[in-house]
């Protein structure tokens, strides 16, 4: 049996504008740093060098994923000093909007934060050099 061609007219999707969201009581913007599987991520507060293992919810899971590197909002837990929920995914140009006002440091929302979270740790890019002698 033959396969039909099933060619559909792709629309581009319209980027909306989404509305800026805040900062809450017991809410901190936070970095990815590290991801651990099983919807569990190591995240970075701005002003603190402690990684807290951050948890993302149920309701995000195949609908927004995450990369090291990305800003969201976190909320602390009233129960567990050593996790917290991830609630916000900020997309880049709100990362942006949020330094501009002046919300966080401008390393966050760096284009390249991944890059800028290497860079910090080791004190040098992940570049090798490689040298080889001829016989």
């Amino acid at each position: 049996m033959p396969k039909k061609n099933k060619k559909k007219n792709k629309k581009p999707r319209e980027t909306v504008k989404r509305e800026l969201v805040f900062k809450r009581f017991q809410e901190e913007y936070a970095m990815i740093t590290k991801k651990l599987g099983d919807r569990r991520m190591l995240v970075k507060m701005p002003g603190s060098n402690v990684e807290t293992m951050a948890i993302i919810p149920g309701r995000f899971r195949k609908r927004c994923w995450f990369d090291i590197g990305d800003l969201c909002l976190i909320s602390q837990r009233e129960f567990q000093d050593s996790k917290v929920d991830i609630v916000y995914k900020y997309t880049a140009e709100e990362a942006r909007e949020l330094c501009r006002v002046g919300e966080i440091p401008a390393q966050f929302a760096s284009a390249n934060a991944a890059e800028t979270l290497a860079e910090d740790e080791t004190g040098m890019t992940d570049a090798f050099e490689f040298s080889f002698d001829e016989i």
